[in-house]
């Protein structure tokens, strides 16, 4: 179902299902980080839902809480973003030791031309989610960076919720180039 004008990314609420018809694999990326078979099995056969809740604290800073579930009411790690550009460290679930920063961006204002593409008219005007996600390396001995955004694109003339990443690796002389799309719940 298309996501309503009401959700953009200035207004990120609302329950969201990838849809792995239209997104890239991540199996590859999940691997170089470290992700074993046997999660990156389950994480392949089910389907992820995202509920973010979007507001801003009393300090004026922007924040988006995202509960993560897969199907069948398997928890994934939460995901909490500060929109204020300082890097913080946390200990993920899934990934380990792990160094996060999110501020709001103008398409243009970006540099990497793959996370320029593809958004719809009101993420241009309203802006872009933007990260950056690294493994803590001291800690984890990995050595990863996922550049991402977040917004919204049309996709066969449906408005849909879109995360699109470069995540880049020693192990790998090429980065990897990432488009997931999401199917508005509710």
């Amino acid at each position: 179902m298309a996501c309503p004008d009401t959700i953009t990314t200035k207004n990120l609420s609302g329950k969201l299902r990838l849809n792995k018809t239209l997104s890239d694999d991540i199996d590859e990326t999940l691997k170089l980080q470290g992700v074993g078979y046997i999660k990156r099995t389950a994480i392949a056969n089910f389907t992820l839902t995202l509920e973010p809740v979007q507001f801003t604290d009393d300090d004026g800073v922007e924040h988006i809480d995202v509960k993560q579930t897969l199907s069948g009411g398997f928890k994934a790690p939460a995901d909490s973003l500060l929109l204020n550009g300082e890097e913080s460290s946390k200990n993920d679930d899934l990934f380990g030791h792990l160094i996060a920063k999110s501020w709001r961006s103008k398409v243009d204002d970006l540099d990497i031309d793959f996370l320029k593409e593809g958004w719809s008219e009101d993420t241009v005007e309203d802006g872009l989610i933007a990260g950056i996600v690294k493994s803590d390396t001291a800690k984890t001995k990995k050595d990863w960076v996922i550049n991402v955004v977040w917004g919204f694109a049309v996709i066969d003339g449906v408005r849909r919720f879109a995360r699109r990443f470069k995540f880049t690796t020693k192990e790998r002389s090429e980065p990897i180039y990432v488009k997931l799309y999401y199917d508005y719940l509710e």
